[in-house]
């Protein structure tokens, strides 16, 4: 009797699963974040660019490689602006640290600043150092994200910070 195709991605998610888990399964401790803050960083014509701050936590003793934000940031008036955007970089075992996501919205979306309340929801990707692990991830066995989400009464005009206005 031959294995149908399910039965056999069926077989092989089992013995990539049994495989985590006699690795350890994914060892690294799920990263936190919250959205805290946006401020307009450029406006043209019809478009202003805002950034989202974000504050990142690491609570585990292993240090994080953060991968990818995918975000939603709205107003409203139902302006929306989703994207990916590349964190590329490192989160330290028991750090906080300072991101930003950008968005594009509607100038005429926007209010007067500092009136315009806002919200973001996303989910941020990121690996798990340990070899197997990363192997898995990087053949898309493995998914590891964690979401975050935050609000605001107003997006303040003026230039992020110098750490947010670098992405990091």
């Amino acid at each position: 009797m031959r294995l149908g195709a399910a039965t056999r991605s069926g077989a092989t998610a089992a013995a990539l699963a049994a495989l985590v888990g006699a690795a350890g399964g994914c060892s690294v401790t799920r990263p936190e974040a919250r959205a805290v803050d946006a401020r307009i960083v450029e406006s043209s014509g019809s478009a202003t660019k805002i950034e989202v701050a974000l504050e990142l936590l690491n609570t585990g003793k292993d240090e994080v490689e953060l991968v990818e934000y995918d975000y939603v940031v709205t107003l409203p008036d139902g302006a929306a602006y989703g994207g990916k955007w590349a964190a590329l970089r490192a989160l330290p075992p028991g750090r906080t640290v300072a991101a930003a996501v950008p968005a594009v919205l509607p100038t005429a979306s926007l209010a007067a600043a500092g009136t315009t309340p806002w919200r973001v929801s996303g989910t941020i990707r990121y690996r798990d150092p340990q070899s197997i692990a990363r192997i898995l991830y990087e053949a898309g066995i493995l998914k590891t994200e964690t979401s975050f989400s935050g609000s605001g009464d107003g997006i303040r005009a003026g230039l992020a910070a110098p750490a947010a206005a670098a992405g990091q």
